[in-house]
């Protein structure tokens, strides 16, 4: 792809919009600024390779989360595998002990290792970046009718191991 200089302005625009944005999310899914730069600058250059197919430049930043997010977590695949890491998603001022977390810990990797990748990236929309329905939609390009069914699937795998497995304290 040979960039002009309208298209490298426009180009130049979009990181100045978004970079932070794009840096932000990053980091959230990473927990280290500098991996969450060096993403950040791959996003921006997966965007440079592909802006020429983006059919849909208005959903850019949809675009743009949607592929910090996805490279995020293939980045955090490639360095250590798939694994529930508690320190992510258990706030530091928890009340919950070690005992507890480390419970919590095995039971969400029994729920969630299974699952096929599109239900783990609407859990962790949802659950973790607290998007609505409507949001994930604009992201992903999913129905919102669809994202329900993943999330409802979801519960109720979750509502089962439950009353299947009443002997653990949560």
């Amino acid at each position: 792809m040979k960039i002009t200089g309208e298209l490298e302005h426009k180009l130049k625009d979009i990181y100045d919009a978004y970079a932070p944005i794009v840096h932000g999310k990053c980091l959230q899914v990473l927990k280290s600024p500098d991996d969450a730069w060096d993403i950040t600058q791959e996003v921006f250059i997966k965007l440079i390779k592909k802006y020429d197919t983006i059919e849909n430049k208005q959903a850019l930043l949809a675009w743009l989360i949607r592929t910090s997010t996805n490279t995020s977590i293939s980045h955090l695949r490639k360095k250590r595998g798939f694994s529930f890491d508690e320190e992510i998603y258990v706030q530091e001022n928890s009340s919950l002990t070690q005992e507890k977390r480390t419970v919590n810990k095995m039971i969400l990797e029994m729920l969630i290792k299974p699952l096929d990748p599109k239900t783990k990236e609407l859990l962790v929309y949802t659950y973790i970046d607290g998007y609505t329905q409507e949001e994930i939609s604009e992201i992903t390009g999913m129905g919102q009718s669809t994202i329900r069914k993943y999330l409802h699937r979801f519960k109720k795998k979750a509502q089962k191991w439950k009353m299947n497995h009443e002997e653990f304290e949560y």
